[in-house]
């Protein structure tokens, strides 16, 4: 039999029971909990010594457990009837009176053994106290022996510190502050089996650090998530794992995707090189720029193929490797295709503009990555990308999709081709409203050279169904006769 072990999920049960506050309740289940925090409180014996002290202390304190989202299950070796009989029998003739609280009966001791606390030579269990999450994993345990009973308040502790999801000192009440990891976060420290190194930059998202993987032995880039960014930390794990499995030789490889003190983490390819957008600002040529081109437009094919949409794309967001190979970064982070976003939103009050990235030569404001909140009303949806990459679905708050990623690479080649920004405004607000209003393809692919014109208007259609899939863009690049008119 396995046991239970922290940060597992709890051995299930269903068990005989006594309630006193429901003479018909005669069963309990794991089930019956799913949705709430549960602590279990094994003892040996009814009618024992400690057992009364500990379990009345506990019923005491009951509201303060309910307050908190938390149940509480007693579990000893002793039949249904005989808890039954002990919660009717008063104190002062060796009973124990009414609990808050049922009391189930394990009398072949299985439960016990689940949680690794049967004592087999007398046949009863130790002292066990298990904290449960609402999810069913197992999150506390402590054991004591026969002889010593256990405080409700050092639990209630230990339950305020679980529910703050965070770090929390020796001593810790719930009128300290925790510890704040994300600014904790410095060369030397170890998050997780990384070895922090060196501080490479940050967003809207997290923070991108160099470090060194202890077990593998290897530098990686290491994104550290930002815990308030996004609503659903799962989904945002969900899509950077799938985002994961893209392999291909212009998309930086993710090597993992976990969680570590509380923060949701990245682990991908350490890259040396620079930014697109600082090659943009140091000059390409027509070669370079076709050649990055073609590069970019086949890692996002990729994605596509396996239906990972980038919702991000700018030239911050690739890397130049000294190599002078193009690598898309941050897959999967900006626009995950699940995630329905408001339709028609405006510009939310509380957009947050991420610190410029060095040697960006955008706009800040309009050319960093942004990520809108909820609404004031708390209306579920927002806007997230870089406004001057947007497509118009994107900043009217729609869902993004491949032809997302397509109208930004279209807005991307503009800048390869010409070195300037294709949308210079300066005003979030009037640049959501450029994008939601105007056709920009024509007079954009106007200013490039003639055999990218009709693929950079296509491109920056505005209804996504009339511009290309990735793979399409990719053919004509490569073509020499995509640039025949």
């Amino acid at each position: 039999m396995q046991v239970a072990k922290v940060g597992q999920a709890a051995p299930e049960f269903a068990r005989e029971c006594a309630d006193a506050r429901d003479d018909n309740r005669r069963s309990v289940r794991s089930s019956d909990y799913a949705g709430r925090w549960l602590m279990l409180v094994f003892y040996p014996r009814d009618f024992s010594f400690v057992c009364p002290t500990e379990l009345t202390s506990f019923s005491g304190r009951w509201m303060d457990f309910q307050q908190r989202n938390c149940d509480l299950l007693g579990v000893s070796v002793d039949s249904a009837e005989l808890h039954r009989e002990w919660l009717r029998t008063s104190p002062a003739e060796g009973g124990l009176g009414p609990l808050q609280f049922p009391l189930a009966s394990d009398p072949d001791g299985a439960m016990a053994r689940a949680y690794g606390v049967w004592l087999d030579e007398k046949q009863v269990s130790l002292r066990g106290l298990f904290v449960i999450d609402p999810e069913g994993i197992l999150q506390y345990a402590v054991v004591h022996n026969l002889n010593v009973g256990r405080s409700p308040g050092e639990v209630l502790r230990v339950l305020d510190a679980l529910q703050t999801g965070a770090l929390c000192p020796a001593s810790w009440t719930s009128a300290d502050g925790t510890i704040d990891v994300e600014r904790a976060l410095q060369p030397g420290r170890i998050l997780g089996h990384y070895r922090i190194r060196q501080r490479l930059g940050s967003g809207a998202f997290g923070t991108v650090f160099a470090a060194w993987d202890l077990r593998l032995e290897r530098t990686v880039a290491l994104k550290v998530l930002r815990r308030n960014v996004f609503e659903s930390r799962a989904a945002v794990l969900a899509e950077a794992r799938a985002a994961a499995k893209v392999t291909h030789p212009h998309v930086c490889t993710i090597y993992a995707v976990e969680e570590e003190d509380g923060l949701p983490l990245i682990a991908m390819e350490y890259l040396e090189g620079q930014t697109l957008s600082e090659a943009i600002s140091e000059g390409l040529t027509g070669d370079a720029a076709r050649d990055f081109a073609v590069q970019i437009a086949s890692g996002l094919a990729a994605a596509h193929a396996q239906h990972v949409v980038h919702g991000d794309l700018k030239p911050a967001n690739v890397i130049v490797t000294n190599q002078r190979t193009a690598k898309i970064l941050d897959f999967g982070l900006a626009g995950p295709q699940h995630v329905p976003l408001r339709t028609g939103a405006g510009l939310p009050q509380d957009a947050r503009p991420a610190p410029p990235t060095a040697g960006s030569t955008t706009t800040p404001g309009v050319g960093e990555t942004l990520e809108y909140g909820d609404s004031a009303s708390g209306e579920e949806g927002g806007i997230r990308g870089t406004p001057a990459y947007m497509s118009p679905e994107q900043a009217a708050g729609a869902r993004v999709t491949p032809a997302s990623d397509v109208f930004a690479f279209g807005l991307t080649l503009f800048e390869m081709l010409t070195g300037r920004m294709a949308l210079p405004d300066t005003s979030l607000v009037s640049l959501l409203t450029r994008l939601q209003t105007q056709d920009l393809g024509p007079r954009l692919a106007a200013q490039v050279d003639e055999p990218y014109r009709e693929l950079i208007e296509t491109m920056l259609a505005r209804a996504p169904s009339r511009r290309p899939a990735m793979k399409e863009v990719l053919h004509r690049l490569s073509s020499k006769m995509s640039f025949v008119v």
